[in-house]
């Protein structure tokens, strides 16, 4: 259908994150016991796909990117990180093409951050095969008298 994949959009704000924050590990699968903070954690929250018109879809990917501050006492420094989050996902480039990150907003729980960001895009799929289009020859005269 596409060459995006929900992987490539993933792997692409992983990307993204690990060239902002280069001294912050960046994880995409799970977090292991004993990790360092500060570090990121990457989540997928869900993916979806609505069609929308013939052959063109929307898809849809809502991202929980959750940020482990070095001090867990204060929430200054996780407050701080959204507000580069903000900044710096506006526009991330995936794949070679930039995707604009929607639908931001943030919250810190139990002096943790979640940053929920969206990539919204649109899809389309390939022509089915052997559905061609025919040509329709039309011959006589218009309503104001001009040969057509």
């Amino acid at each position: 259908m596409v060459e995006v994949t929900v992987n490539s959009i993933r792997s692409g704000v992983i990307l993204a994150l690990s060239n902002l924050f280069p001294n912050m590990d960046v994880y995409g699968e799970e977090i292991k016991q004993g990790f360092e903070a500060p570090c990121f954690f990457v989540k997928l929250l869900t993916m979806g796909q609505d069609q929308e018109l013939n052959r063109r879809y929307r898809r849809s990917h809502a991202f929980d990117i959750h940020f482990f501050p070095k001090s867990v006492d204060s929430n200054e420094e996780a407050h701080g990180t959204a507000e580069q989050l903000y900044d710096k996902l506006r526009l991330v480039n995936i794949d070679g093409a930039m995707y604009r990150g929607a639908g931001m907003n943030h919250e810190v729980v139990d002096g943790v951050l979640h940053f929920f960001v969206d990539f919204n895009f649109h899809v389309f799929a390939e022509k089915p095969p052997g559905i061609k289009m025919q040509t329709l020859n039309q011959e006589g005269r218009l309503k104001n008298g001009y040969k057509g």
